[in-house]
């Protein structure tokens, strides 16, 4: 049984500066003048060597860009879908049975409390739905003889098959192989073989309370409050659910056995 950049950043350019040499070498002829006699010539003078440099360029750092728009890829947000509920047939009809989980506050499967035993063979493929002959108020709408898992409809004692006020599941083969069998479970996963725990984690208000059943002996059992005046109440054997018990006019649990089975 029983899941969604680069950083831009500015090349630094450098313009480094030449160095130019420039070497001068001046040689001085000696000049012989008509007017003086007897003139020797004159030693060249070297001058020093000229060096001319250019001034040298200091690099700049390129200025850092203001106001440039991001090239960062932006973060794209996630958005997490609206939580959608399962539909109940019971409150739309045209509700799909594909992939409806089993049990709710008012139904099993697409019977719903407040219909007929007639009206409820109409809702559900398989054989009628019928009254059991010794009490014809209680009829099976499931039964799985191995290992001993059976689910019912049951209306007013006083008016047989008339209108489901109530269902029960109940487990009648080991109980610690009841979590692994695919039973049906309600909208949260619960079903025969759940822990209390897991009870109490998926319904929050469940209650706790324990009784001497005259017909069954001391019995726990887990009620939660659903709306609309219905309840589900789940009996617990060696702390794991044996019996579940769902629909209205049940919210201080169930006392005794609604029909012999």
């Amino acid at each position: 049984m029983a899941s969604l950049g680069a950083v831009w950043e500015p090349r630094r350019m450098q313009r480094r500066g030449g160095t130019l040499v420039v070497l001068v070498g001046l040689a001085l002829a000696g000049c012989s003048s008509p007017s003086v006699a007897n003139t020797t010539s004159a030693t060249p003078t070297v001058l020093p060597a000229v060096t001319t440099s250019a001034p040298s360029a200091t690099p700049s750092a390129s200025p850092s860009p203001t106001h440039l728009p991001s090239t960062a890829a932006p973060t794209p947000t996630r958005t997490t879908p609206p939580a959608t509920t399962q539909g109940d047939p019971c409150a739309d009809p045209s509700v799909s049975f594909d992939g409806l989980t089993g049990i709710d506050f008012d139904r099993y499967a697409k019977i719903c409390a407040g219909m007929s035993f007639a009206e409820a063979s109409n809702a559900m493929p398989g054989p009628p739905i019928d009254g059991e002959a010794s009490c014809p108020w209680y009829a099976f709408v499931l039964s799985v003889n191995d290992p001993g898992l059976y689910v019912a409809a049951v209306t007013r004692p006083d008016k047989p098959g008339a209108s489901i006020y109530m269902f029960l599941m109940t487990w009648q083969g080991d109980p610690a192989a009841a979590k692994a069998f695919d039973a049906p479970s309600t909208i949260k996963g619960i079903s025969v073989g759940s822990t209390t725990a897991e009870v109490k984690a998926a319904y929050p208000t469940a209650t706790s309370i324990t009784f001497n059943d005259t017909a069954r002996g001391p019995r726990t059992q887990l009620i939660v409050a659903g709306p609309g005046g219905t309840s589900m109440v789940f009996d617990v054997t060696s702390g794991a659910v044996s019996d579940m018990y769902w629909g209205k006019g049940i919210p201080q649990g169930v006392n005794g056995e609604l029909c012999s089975l």
